[in-house]
């Protein structure tokens, strides 16, 4: 595909207000909720496709709850609980401020509507992830820590790694407890023990700034984006990136790579706010995308679509 040549949304739907983050839920009993973060609200919905559901028109979304915010959203993550198929239901979910709070929510989408702030940080978070099991979730923010919290028991700080540079990112390992990815602006990728408290691997960008990194369904791809740059290794041999090319010329801002398929790697760029999908396997830009605003990037956790800030919907279909 020619990169000069961008493709339109596949779905679009407008809001009335400004979108911060959006946050698809990546767990296979929760994988139609969504998360969509406003100035002062945050509104949970589902999302189906005509591919699952006969009488859908190319893509249905209703919002279902919506709870309100007190700060600016910075970042969403969903709680591995969440389970709208069981009896009461669960809602669980997170959202960092601009105040430097996390607020976790809980509700039964009936009588229980709470939430609870967990206070520790000390300036702006840029990503927070749940444990798989749900015991924890991590937070790495511009004071250059990453906290843990045990959101089950006191929701309070149990940890503190020491960064050397602001955190960018945090990723945990999907199949091995305890193992959590921490991504430094400073080009830094470390993994840590958690229980041991100990860094057992590290990875360098040796590009500056690294603005994100994510840890793929195959916990042995890393894939991050730096000064524009897509680096992507293979952690069992982490010496060098296994592919290292050049997508946004001005700069990167995120990267992920998809749930449904791991050869699949998206990112936003400058110049021009541009959404860019990698084919780790043949090695081109297979979709490439134009956003007026960039504010969050998702993919679905079995369906080939990237949600992207106005909850503009890209289809690799």
């Amino acid at each position: 595909m020619d990169e000069a040549v961008t493709t339109p949304p596949t779905f679009k739907r407008s809001f009335s207000e400004r979108i911060y983050c959006v946050e698809f839920s990546p767990y296979e009993w929760s994988q139609h909720l969504i998360c969509i973060a406003l100035a002062k609200e945050i509104v949970v919905g589902t999302v189906r496709f005509q591919d699952e559901d006969d009488a859908v028109e190319d893509m249905a979304y209703s919002p279902i709850r919506t709870f309100h915010h007190d700060a600016r959203p910075h970042a969403i993550a969903w709680s591995p609980e969440t389970s709208l198929s069981i009896v009461p239901k669960i809602l669980t979910f997170c959202v960092a401020g601009s105040d430097f709070k996390i607020r976790l929510y809980n509700s039964n989408l009936n009588d229980v509507n709470m939430f609870e702030i967990l206070e520790g940080h000390k300036d702006y978070m840029n990503a927070i992830s749940y444990e798989p099991e749900g015991e924890l979730l991590a937070s790495v923010s511009d004071d250059h820590t990453c906290k843990l919290w045990a959101v089950k028991e006191n929701q309070k700080c149990v940890s503190t790694f020491y960064l050397t540079s602001p955190g960018t990112s945090v990723c945990w390992h999907n199949e091995e407890s305890g193992k959590l990815l921490v991504a430094e602006k400073n080009g830094l990728i470390r993994m840590y023990n958690v229980r041991s408290h100990q860094a057992i691997m590290s990875l360098d960008s040796g590009v500056v700034p690294l603005t994100a990194a994510d840890w793929g369904p195959n916990p042995l791809k890393v894939a991050s984006i730096a000064a524009g740059e897509l680096l992507l290794w293979d952690v069992s041999r982490p010496s060098r990136p296994l592919d290292e090319r050049t997508l946004h010329v001005e700069g990167g801002l995120t990267v992920k790579i998809s749930h449904a398929n791991e050869n699949l790697v998206s990112s936003i760029g400058w110049p021009d706010n541009l959404l860019k999908v990698v084919n780790l396997k043949s090695k081109v830009v297979v979709l490439c995308g134009k956003v007026k605003l960039i504010g969050g990037m998702t993919w679905h956790y079995i369906y080939i679509y990237i949600y992207i800030y106005t909850y503009t919907i890209l289809s690799m279909n």
